[in-house]
């Protein structure tokens, strides 16, 4: 009869190998992703900007019923949020 010796693997160089070899492919995919991002040319935009102009003045309600006049902010900073809801 005949002995056969079983090599054992190292399991941790091999999963250690994968590991290094699956994260540098990521890594190059990734930068090959945001080179291409980089690349693409955006559309324009379709209006012109409004860069240090004063936006129109118009009056809404508010939650309470009262009207918002845009034009009495003038000074302030001013977010507006146009939600499509009800209140």
């Amino acid at each position: 009869m005949q002995a056969y010796h079983v090599h054992e693997r190292n399991w941790p160089m091999i999963f250690s190998r994968r590991l290094r070899i699956l994260v540098i492919v990521l890594a190059l995919a990734l930068f090959g992703a945001g080179f291409i991002l980089y690349k693409m040319k955006l559309p324009k935009p379709q209006t012109a900007s409004a860069t240090g102009q004063f936006a129109p003045d118009f009056t809404l309600t508010d939650q309470s019923g009262q009207p918002f006049h845009l034009a009495d902010q003038r000074g302030h900073r001013v977010l507006l949020i146009f939600y499509r809801g009800y209140w």
